[in-house]
């Protein structure tokens, strides 16, 4: 048998007024509508069963009656739409077809047969020596004849699969007598007939079918995979409160976990599953898992081995959910079943039946894009495989960055963490939709080098973040506990962020009053909902745990509560005399509530904000500022709380200003000029006052941009040089500048010495 699309016409002719026309050429036309017909069904709407056509078994006292059929819909690949029909209407004119209705609910099928193919020898129902392989057809009550038997001796039909198989093939008629010819031509049969089949046969027509096999029909594919949870509480609840405790302890809770589990073998082993159906190159677990012992053997950052993990499941649990919707072909195998449609088995207890076409609907008709997105997240799998990264050179080199994420929804919507390498390529793979959008360069992250430029891509704490309640806290493992609760604490603080900061020792804490330092085991106690989470989310508590490493305290993991448990709860006001101060003034008394808080400065590691404790009170010192902080807001905290108390530090003047040369009278001119040379960091930023006769009378002048400036005094009396003033300021910040000795007088010249008899004689005057 020929397929209907197995040879596609792709042309026809207008047939013209007064025409002779051929067979041919008629034939042409239809045969070219009729493919297009086809195609449009195939290409741009899909193939399988769209509705319908669900069996069951009818018993009447205890013994197999009917095999019921509802209506249905199916389309093949050769383009056919099937359904079931009752004839409507008998036509009595010779060579003229019945008419059928589809008004129907369901048909029952009472007899069967042995259902031989020969008229059609349709290749899907013969195997490899040529045999068909075995089919019974069955008939309703009205069509079964004397061959047919009921279909209750049909043995072990709970086992056997059904069918629909449209028989296609030509009949030629009786030629013409006479002058009648109306009855010329070859008839077109096209029969629907339900057919029953063994496991073997069902197995066979499966061989031929390249649109069938999916991934969702593989075996345990849908069993949800959970990682198991690592609860920080079993350390005191199984070796005592009193037991000293390390980071090798911490580390076996997650190594324990990640072991029993083969190191995410499962996961690989699914995606693998899926990806040889989809024709995607599989991915090496055996290299992932040594990168992952890798990062197990490290001091710190072992947690990080959990957290990937936790990420592939996302992913793998991501792909799961979408394979029910994914059978979306854009070009159907044509020859897969194109007169045939397979209805599962007859009697089947799973709502997943393997052996039932599903329906492949064509791209056009998937809003949703489920296969793309399923190649999407596969590639994404692959991406966290190859790039995932962590050493503790790494985290050494790394700094302390917050980043606004997400925490329920799916992988895809959350910033991408940073151990993982980003590249252009895993950036595309990471959020379907943004790649669509072409804005994958717009996804949140720690490391933003691939990223755009855009401010509220790089800096996205400046900006709204309402719909990211959670805090991404990367870059502090292996650093000194008190730089990384200062670095983390001054950016919530700048940044104005919902949660507290908390760090816990493996040692005792004597005499400990910090409010945010405990003893691990006596917090563990008292908090026993700790869970590592890359981060915290907002309104809760973000620890960090630190262990003597040398002489360095270092921290060696992080946790999180969800809810924040070290804040005291007392209202915190902090405020100064001024708001601008100059930087040689002296020290402002700060006022403090409550009186006993602990006052600090929002600034750098490394950096003087100026907060000095002094006989018994907190004062600042504006002299004592780091003079990067010149010219900004200066902020405060009280017991680790943001306040709306702030300074600038103005930077005193600092200009030198020299006489580099005078112009004394001559000629009988009145005139004196002085010019003057300026020197100092930014010296033509400041104002200048000048009072150059020492009378208090200021006037405004600015020395040229290359720093000199002349000025003319008239009238200079040479026995009373005034001192020459210059007040120098920036708006806070005055400084006084005295020019004395500026005068030396004019220049005498003698031309001749007259001596008197009765004086000096012999002698040089003194």
């Amino acid at each position: 048998m020929n397929n209907q699309l197995s040879n596609i016409s792709t042309q026809y002719r207008k047939f013209s007024k007064g025409q002779y026309i051929e067979e041919t050429q008629f034939n042409e036309f239809l045969e070219f509508f009729e493919d297009q017909d086809r195609l449009s069904r195939v290409m741009l709407q899909g193939v399988g069963i769209v509705c319908g056509f669900k069996p069951e078994l009818v018993y009447k006292d205890r013994s197999l009656n009917a095999v019921r059929l509802s209506q249905g819909a199916a389309i093949t690949t050769d383009g056919d739409l099937l359904t079931l029909s009752n004839t409507s209407a008998v036509v009595k004119d010779l060579y003229v077809s019945d008419l059928k209705t589809i008004d129907i609910h369901n048909k029952e099928y009472t007899h069967f047969k042995g259902y031989d193919n020969f008229k059609v020898k349709y290749p899907a129902f013969y195997d490899a020596d040529n045999k068909q392989i075995e089919l019974w057809e069955l008939a309703t009550a009205q069509k079964a004849n004397s061959d047919f038997q009921p279909v209750s001796n049909l043995s072990g039909i709970e086992d056997k699969y059904l069918l629909l198989y449209l028989e296609d093939y030509e009949k030629e008629v009786k030629p013409c007598r006479g002058v009648d010819c109306d009855n010329h031509g070859i008839l077109q049969i096209r029969n629907l007939k339900v057919l029953v089949t063994t496991k073997r046969g069902i197995a066979r027509i499966l061989e031929n079918d390249k649109m069938q096999p999916h991934p969702l029909f593989i075996d345990g594919i849908m069993e949800d995979l959970k990682q198991e949870r690592v609860i920080i509480e079993r350390l005191i609840l199984q070796k005592g409160i009193d037991t000293d405790f390390t980071s090798v302890d911490l580390k076996n809770l997650y190594s324990d976990v990640l072991m029993r589990n083969n190191y995410g073998e499962n996961i690989f082993k699914k995606i693998n599953a899926v990806s040889t159906l989809l024709g995607i190159q599989s991915v090496d677990h055996q290299y992932f898992k040594e990168v992952l012992l890798a990062c197990l053997a490290q001091k710190t950052g072992f947690q990080y081995a959990y957290d990937v993990i936790k990420d592939l499941t996302d992913t793998c649990s991501e792909i799961m959910k979408l394979l029910p919707e994914s059978f979306t072909r854009c070009i159907p195998d044509l020859g897969s079943f194109p007169k045939h449609i397979m209805l599962g088995k007859a009697m089947s207890s799973v709502s997943l039946d393997p052996l039932r076409h599903r329906f492949y609907n064509s791209p056009v008709l998937d809003d949703d894009k489920a296969t793309q997105r399923i190649e999407v997240l596969i590639k994404r799998f692959k991406q966290q495989v190859q790039n995932f990264r962590y050493s503790d050179s790494f985290e050494t080199s790394a700094a302390i960055k917050i980043t606004p994420s997400q925490s329920l929804n799916p992988l895809g919507n959350k910033a991408v963490p940073f151990y993982y390498n980003v590249t252009p390529e895993f950036l595309k793979a990471w959020n379907f939709d943004k790649t669509a959008n072409r804005s994958s360069l717009y996804n949140p992250g720690y490391d933003s080098g691939y990223l755009s430029l855009d401010t509220h891509v790089q800096q996205p704490l400046d900006f709204n973040i309402d719909k990211n309640l959670f805090y991404n806290i990367e870059g502090h493992q292996g650093m000194g506990h008190q730089e990384a609760f200062d670095r983390i604490t001054q950016i919530r603080n700048q940044q104005q962020l919902g949660f507290d900061v908390m760090l816990l020792s493996f040692m005792e804490l004597k005499n400990n009053k910090d409010l945010y330092k405990a003893y691990f085991n006596e917090y563990v106690d008292k908090h026993p909902g700790l869970e590592h989470r890359r981060g915290v989310e907002r309104g809760g508590t973000f620890v960090m745990v630190y262990e003597q490493n040398g002489r360095d305290s270092v921290v060696i993991a992080d946790f999180s509560l969800p809810y924040q448990c070290c804040t005291p709860k007392v209202e915190v006001k902090l405020s100064l005399p001024k708001t601008t101060v100059c930087s040689d003034s002296g020290l402002l008394p700060f006022t403090v509530s409550p009186a006993n808080g602990e006052v600090k400065a929002v600034i750098g590691t490394g950096l003087n904000g100026g907060v000095k404790w002094d006989n018994g009170s907190y004062v600042f010192d504006p002299s004592s500022v780091s003079e990067v902080l010149y010219n900004t807001d200066i902020s405060f905290t009280v017991n680790g709380k943001p306040t709306d108390c702030s300074i600038r530090v103005i930077p005193q003047p600092q200009v030198n200003i020299s006489v580099s040369a005078v112009d004394y009278p001559a000629n009988g001119s009145s005139a004196t000029t002085v010019h003057f040379t300026f020197s100092g960091t930014g010296f033509a930023n400041y104002e200048y006052n000048w009072d150059f006769w020492d009378n208090g009378g200021f006037i405004p002048l600015q020395p040229e941009a290359n720093g000199t400036m002349s000025y003319t005094l008239y009238n200079l009396d040479p026995k009373q040089i005034p001192v020459i003033k210059v007040k120098v300021s920036n708006k806070e910040c005055v400084q006084a500048i005295a020019i004395r000795g500026w005068y030396q007088g004019a220049p005498v010249v003698i031309t001749g010495i007259n001596f008197r008899n009765d004086c000096c004689e012999g002698s040089i005057p003194d």
